[in-house]
């Protein structure tokens, strides 16, 4: 018969000890009221070291702990510039068409204004593809920091004995106010 390990004790780099120390994830989560949800099948409840908190206590440290996260946008891809000049070209046939049916003198005119507008297209065209790599390559590293950032953070725990937060075998202990200034 084989037996189970117990959880692995964490102990503060500050004052040495783990009983007032709490991963601080598991602390946020409590904070924003996520222990509260429906137990999901086979998943452990949440049990904390710091059980004695009073319920604000919980809320600022969770508003402290607040994990790493992306500018707010839009979520849509970015769309490539030859893409969308295809897909113009396409849907501008259907516009020609009906022109040319019920107003033949006006189709050399908007002709013309189309072929400025691709000229001016394809006169611009590195520019505007080096814009797009630009703002891809720029999207690609601000995910891979958030990414980094959410890794950092799912390590860190937090002594309530110090007010600090620490990465197990570091020596640094970190004011818990300070910890946002590392996503920034």
């Amino acid at each position: 018969m084989t037996s189970t390990p117990g959880p692995i004790a964490i102990h503060c780099p500050a004052c040495g000890q783990s009983d007032q120390v709490e991963k601080v994830s598991t602390l946020y989560l409590v904070g924003i009221g996520l222990n509260r949800q429906p137990v999901v099948a086979d998943a452990a409840p949440i049990r904390l070291n710091l059980a004695n908190l009073p319920e604000s206590e919980y809320h600022r440290l969770a508003r402290l702990f607040k994990p790493p996260a992306s500018s707010r946008r839009l979520p849509f891809r970015a769309l490539h510039p030859d893409l969308v000049i295809t897909t113009f070209s396409l849907v501008i046939l259907f516009f020609l068409f009906n022109i040319y049916l019920s107003q033949p003198g006006n189709l050399l005119p908007i002709l013309v204004l189309l072929g400025i507008g691709y000229a001016g297209y394809f006169w611009r065209r590195r520019s505007i593809l080096a814009r797009f790599e630009a703002n891809l390559s720029a999207q690609r590293a601000s995910e891979q920091r958030i990414h980094q950032g959410i890794d950092r953070w799912m390590k860190l725990f937090y002594c309530a004995r110090d007010g600090g937060v620490f990465e197990p075998g570091d020596e640094t202990l970190l004011p818990a106010e300070e910890l946002a200034r590392l996503w920034e």
